[in-house]
C-alpha cells in the first residue's frame, strides 16, 4: 500500500475495481446506446437530431437517478441560408460552411484564391503580402496530434492578414468536405467553408495563375440556446469528479466517433458506478454537454457560472471525446504534470496499457476546466494514429462502422480504473494534482 493511503479505502478500491471493470467490459447497453446516437443523426446544435439526443441522454440519466437535470445554456446561434462555390467559368465546387462563418454580401465575393498549403505560420509569413483581399486556401490536419495545427489559429491568420475569406479542405481523396466550427460566435469575421479533395486539386491547378472563385454565403446569427445534461451522485464529501462528454455533432454523417462513443460510455460508466458511489469519499457528476462544435460554448458557459467555491469543488475532469476508432488510448493531461504520473500510476496498477501526453490541447470540453484550474483530462483513441479511423472524424465518414464494440469496451475500462482512483484518493493526492 502506498505511504499514507487510506487502509479502508484501499480495501473498498480492492473489493469493487476489477468487479467494476468487468461488469462494463461486458455491459450490452453500451453498444445499444452508441447505436441509438447515432440513430439520432449528427446532431448539430440547434438542430432537431441535437434536440433528440439531449432528451436521450436525461432519460438514460434519469434512469439512473431521478435527480438528473437539464440546464440550460445560451450560445451564439447561427443557421446557413444558401452557400455556393463556383469558380470563374461557373464550374461548381464543394461548399460547406464552417459553424457561424460570416455571410458575403448579399450578390456574393469575388476573388482570387491563394493556395498555402498546410497553412502553416511559416506559410502565412511567406505569403502575407500576397493575402489581402483573396481566398485563404489550406488543408484540414489530423486533429490527434503533437503537430496539429487547429483551423481556428489558421482562420485567425488569414483574418488578421485581410483575407477575403477562407477555404479549408479534406486532404483525402474521395472523403468529402470538412466540418467544424469557425469560432466566430457572432462577432466580426470572414466566410469561412469547408471543401473537398478534389475542389482543392481544381483550385490549385492553374500554376502561376490564381484561381478565381466566386462565393455567396447567406447565414442568420441568433441567441440560441441549448443544454447540459448532469446528474450527481453524491459521495462522503462535498467533493466532485466530474465526467464530461459531448453529444453535438455536425450534419454531415452521424456524429459517431465524435462524439457518440464519448456519450455512450459515459452513460455506461455513471451507470456502473451508482450503486457504489456512497462508499467514495467524492461524489460522481456527469455533464454532457452541448455546443462544443460551437468553440466549446456549452462547457465555457457552464463553468463560467459556477462560483469559486463550486469550481473548487471539483478535483478532477475526466472527459471522453473520440474513443473510439482505434485500439490505442491516450490520456492527454494537459500540463498537469503530477496528473500525468496519477493516470499512469492508475492504470499500471490495473496492468492496462496506455499513452499520455501532457501538453494542453484546447479541442475539447477538459480545455475549459484547465484553464480554471481544474485538473483535467482528455481520453482520446487514435492519438499519433493518422491511420486510424479516427481520421474520418468532422467528415462525411464519421459513420458507426468506423467504430468496433471492443474499442468501446475498453474506453469504458480504462475510464473506470482512472474515475475509481480519483473517486478514492487520499485529499493530499488529490490537492497535489492541481501543482504545476
Amino acid at each position: 500500500m502506498p505511504a499514507g493511503a487510506d487502509p479502508a479505502t484501499a480495501q473498498t478500491r480492492a473489493m469493487h475495481d476489477a468487479p467494476l471493470r468487468r461488469a462494463l467490459a461486458a455491459d450490452a447497453q453500451l453498444w445499444a446506446d452508441f447505436l441509438a446516437l447515432c440513430d439520432c443523426g449528427g446532431r448539430q446544435a440547434g438542430s432537431a437530431s441535437e434536440q433528440a439526443a439531449l432528451q436521450f441522454a436525461h432519460a438514460h440519466l434519469a434512469a439512473i437517478d431521478r435527480g438528473a437535470r437539464l440546464e440550460p445554456v445560451s450560445y451564439a446561434g447561427w443557421r446557413c441560408r444558401e452557400a455556393t462555390l463556383t469558380l470563374e467559368d461557373g464550374g461548381a465546387l464543394t461548399c460547406n460552411p464552417l459553424l457561424g462563418s460570416q455571410s458575403t454580401p448579399s450578390r456574393g465575393v469575388s476573388a482570387e484564391v491563394i493556395d498555402l498549403g498546410r497553412g502553416a505560420p511559416e506559410q502565412f509569413e511567406r505569403r502575407a503580402r500576397d493575402i489581402a483581399g483573396r481566398f485563404v486556401l489550406v488543408r484540414h490536419e489530423y486533429p490527434f496530434s503533437p503537430t496539429h495545427l487547429h483551423r481556428r489559429r489558421k482562420y485567425g491568420w488569414a483574418m488578421e492578414r485581410g483575407a477575403a475569406g477562407y477555404i479549408i479542405a479534406n486532404p483525402y481523396p474521395g472523403a468529402g468536405p470538412v466540418a467544424g466550427s469557425s469560432g466566430r460566435g457572432g462577432q466580426a469575421g470572414i466566410p469561412a467553408l469547408g471543401t473537398d479533395f478534389e475542389s482543392a486539386a481544381r483550385l490549385a491547378a492553374n500554376g502561376p495563375r490564381l484561381a478565381r472563385v466566386h462565393l455567396k454565403l447567406t447565414g442568420e446569427d441568433r441567441a440560441a440556446q441549448t443544454g447540459v445534461a448532469l446528474l450527481d451522485l453524491p459521495g462522503q464529501t462535498e467533493a466532485w469528479v466530474v465526467l464530461s462528454a459531448h453529444l453535438d455533432g455536425h450534419g454531415l454523417a452521424e456524429s459517431a466517433l465524435d462524439n457518440a462513443t464519448g456519450v455512450a460510455v459515459a452513460l455506461a460508466l455513471a451507470r456502473a458506478f451508482a450503486p457504489l458511489i456512497a462508499g467514495c469519499r467524492r461524489g460522481l457528476r456527469t455533464c454532457l454537454f452541448s455546443a462544443e462544435e460551437w468553440a466549446l460554448a456549452g462547457s465555457s458557459q457552464y463553468l463560467d457560472r459556477l462560483s469559486g467555491r463550486e469550481r473548487k469543488s471539483i478535483a478532477l475532469n475526466l472527459n471522453l471525446d473520440t474513443v473510439g476508432g482505434d485500439a490505442r488510448l491516450t490520456a492527454l493531461t494537459s500540463e498537469f504534470p503530477r496528473l500525468d504520473a496519477f493516470v499512469q500510476d492508475a492504470a499500471a496498477r490495473a496492468g492496462i496499457e496506455f499513452d499520455t501526453y501532457q501538453p494542453l490541447m484546447g479541442n475539447s470540453d477538459h480545455y475549459n476546466f484547465a484553464r480554471h484550474g481544474i485538473p483535467a483530462l482528455r481520453l482520446v483513441a487514435g492519438f499519433g494514429r493518422p491511420q486510424s479511423n479516427v481520421r474520418h472524424i468532422l467528415t462525411r465518414g464519421d459513420t458507426r462502422d468506423k467504430v468496433a464494440p471492443s474499442e468501446l469496451g475498453a474506453a469504458a475500462v480504462l475510464a473506470a480504473t482512472l474515475l475509481w482512483q480519483a473517486l478514492n484518493a487520499d485529499d493530499d493526492t488529490i490537492a497535489d494534482l492541481r501543482q504545476k
